[in-house]
């Protein structure tokens, strides 16, 4: 049989297995069973569909699913969001469903990885929808921000504004999109760019709140002395930190973290909890208690919900250090 062929040939990637199907296969869709054909592509599949040499239908899709979402910048995207759309469209309805609810909800930077995902896959299929444009450059914004992303924050902030820069193109007014495209060319370090997006997307907003929240911040950068090197750098900083402390190389860790309080800049222009609790446990490693503490109490005053941070002070205090 042609597909036990393929079965045996196919390639592993991780928890997946490719499979071509032969010439003629069709998967059957909605209640009146329309034949769709399958395209003669490697299409991803759980291994346990492969099992019995040609796969069922709904292994089929629910392979393809769970690869997309995995993997929405692969080879054959397109091809496969297609097949979805036209076979197995219960799963894009998934997809949107995944987005709604993660807007509504406060989340850590895996749920925005796969909003982002769900977003990537939607925009497969109308990639000329400016409004997923901008909720994926939003949400990359967001994720590049997320204390846990530091590291990778570059990188993720590109992606915001690659997407952002779409939206402006369709869309020269859109509000938003120049207001985040300001917020990206700050922490790049483009700060006469920042300050031009920024004011013009007070313009467009008019009178109000945000647009005064906006200009504030074109006139802070326009009276100000700039500083020499962008805020990524920094941000970037704390991710190397990070990684530093996970792999036991606390006193490099603490020598990034204490240079960046000292200097200022980002723990005023972002301030955070984490951070201070980052450093706080640093300290701690290397017997400066003092000094941890005062993190854990810095931290606490930026989250007093902040459990990790208010368990390791008390321990400090129920140790009689300080």
């Amino acid at each position: 049989m042609p597909a036990e062929q393929d079965r045996k040939n196919s390639t592993t990637q991780g928890a997946f297995r490719f499979w071509t199907p032969p010439e003629g296969r069709v998967v059957l869709a909605g209640a009146e069973r329309q034949p769709i054909p399958l395209p003669r592509i490697p299409l991803p599949l759980h291994p346990s569909a492969l099992a019995d040499g040609d796969p069922a239908d709904d292994a089929i899709g629910c392979g393809i699913y769970d690869y997309l979402r995995q993997f929405p910048d692969c080879t054959h995207n397109r091809l496969y969001a297609e097949l979805l759309r036209d076979a197995f469209s219960h799963y894009i309805a998934d997809l949107a469903a995944t987005i709604v609810m993660l807007d509504h909800k406060e989340v850590d930077a895996p749920y925005v990885q796969r909003k982002v995902s769900s977003l990537k896959i939607l925009s497969l299929l109308d990639p000329d929808n400016v409004g997923l444009q901008l909720h994926l450059g939003l949400s990359y914004l967001d994720l590049g921000l997320m204390f846990s992303e530091l590291r990778c924050c570059r990188g993720h902030l590109l992606s915001a504004m690659k997407h952002l820069q779409r939206v402006a193109t369709c869309r020269p007014d859109d509000a938003p999109a120049l207001n985040a495209l300001g917020q990206v060319d700050y922490l790049f370090g483009d700060y006469p760019a920042a300050a031009r997006r920024w004011r013009r997307a007070a313009g467009i907003l008019g009178e109000g709140e945000a647009a005064n929240s906006l200009l504030s911040k074109a006139a802070a950068i326009e009276g100000s002395e700039l500083p020499d090197h962008p805020l990524v750098d920094e941000l970037e900083t704390i991710g190397e930190a990070m990684a530093l402390q996970a792999a036991g190389e606390v006193r490099q860790a603490l020598v990034l973290l204490e240079r960046l309080e000292e200097q200022g800049r980002v723990v005023i222009e972002f301030p955070s909890a984490q951070f201070y609790f980052l450093l706080g446990v640093c300290r701690q490693a290397c017997g400066e208690t003092a000094g941890a503490f005062d993190a854990y109490e810095r931290a606490l005053a930026l989250d007093p919900a902040f459990h990790q941070a208010e368990a390791a002070r008390e321990s400090i205090l129920s140790g009689g250090e300080r």
